[in-house]
């Protein structure tokens, strides 16, 4: 009995001095408290509230200027989309960028036209060549009485060969114009027939018959009415016109062609064209230096530095200070 109670206390026993010393000293200050206290509950501490964060904010989306560079760019496009699938919306945005790309021309055009008005008259095609009707008019019989010497100077160096034929409806045509070269430049006239017969008009002495086609293989002509400009001596020649030809047309090759071969001087040639030459090139090759290629206004400068207006048909340019 009694070693039964030793076996059931004495661990009892142990049990109660380890939990003795684990309490240690604080079991004992906690009587300090009195027998009557309690623990306050600890103090909850609530999570600070968190502001919701706001989403990220999107990057600025870049503006694209609907510009002309923009428009020939995608002008093509847009009109290659527009064939392929005409829907509205593809018809719209095509016609859309058209319209803009009209209203930039027009705005060009109406600024430029300020342009040549204002500033730069000196530029327009006027000093080349007159578009008011009445100014033109006046212009085309000036250059008229300035042909008349220099086409009576080529007369004495070469004639007219006219190729024909009898059969022939535009040579009849032709013919009346060959003749007033031949009255008025007094411009010798040698009429090929290229089927032995003649036209009315000719004179019987002024045709040479070529049935068997020497000449016309030689010239190499493939129509009737054909006219050649050949010189004196039968060394030089060259076409005049190939089927039935306008007088000016003519007159204007024919002088073409003698100031080539030397019948006429540089001066006698510039004084019957039908449009003035600027003379910008005439004094070589435009240079200008580097450092001024993006400086419009000394492009401007240089350029009109180079433009001759003594022969223009509008106006005469004034020379600053006293004539003497």
């Amino acid at each position: 009995m009694n070693t039964v109670i030793s076996k059931i206390f004495i661990p009892f026993l142990f049990l109660s001095l380890s939990f003795q010393c684990l309490a240690g000293d604080d079991f004992y200050e906690q009587s300090q408290r009195g027998w009557f206290w309690h623990e306050a509950p600890p103090e909850v501490v609530e999570p600070e509230e968190l502001e919701p964060e706001s989403p990220p904010e999107k990057p600025e989306e870049k503006m694209v200027n609907i510009d002309v560079k923009w428009i020939k760019k995608n002008l093509p496009i847009l009109q290659n989309k527009a064939i392929e699938n005409p829907t509205t919306e593809n018809l719209g945005a095509f016609y859309a960028a058209q319209r803009l790309m009209l209203d930039y021309s027009s705005n060009f055009a109406n600024k430029s036209g300020d342009f040549f008005r204002k500033e730069a008259n000196w530029l327009s095609e006027d000093h080349r060549r007159p578009t008011e009707s009445f100014m033109l008019n006046r212009f085309k019989s000036d250059l008229l009485k300035a042909q008349e010497p220099v086409i009576k100077k080529v007369a004495t160096q070469a004639g007219i060969w006219f190729f024909f034929s009898s059969s022939c409806p535009y040579c009849l045509k032709q013919l009346p114009l060959i003749q007033y070269l031949s009255k008025e430049y007094n411009i010798n006239v040698l009429y090929i027939s290229l089927d032995g017969g003649s036209i009315p008009g000719i004179p019987d002495d002024k045709v040479v018959i070529d049935v068997v086609g020497k000449a016309t293989s030689q010239f190499n002509v493939t129509v009737t009415p054909t006219t050649y400009l050949v010189s004196n001596d039968a060394s030089k020649f060259e076409l005049l016109s190939n089927g039935v030809s306008a007088l000016p047309k003519i007159q204007n090759a024919l002088v073409q062609i003698a100031h080539k071969f030397d019948w006429i001087n540089d001066d006698e040639y510039k004084s019957v064209q039908a449009v003035r030459r600027s003379n910008v090139l005439d004094s070589g090759l435009l240079q200008i230096k580097e450092s001024e290629l993006n400086n419009s206004e000394f492009l401007y400068n240089a350029l009109q530095s180079r433009v001759d207006l003594s022969i223009s048909p509008i106006g005469t340019p004034i020379s600053l200070g006293i004539k003497k």
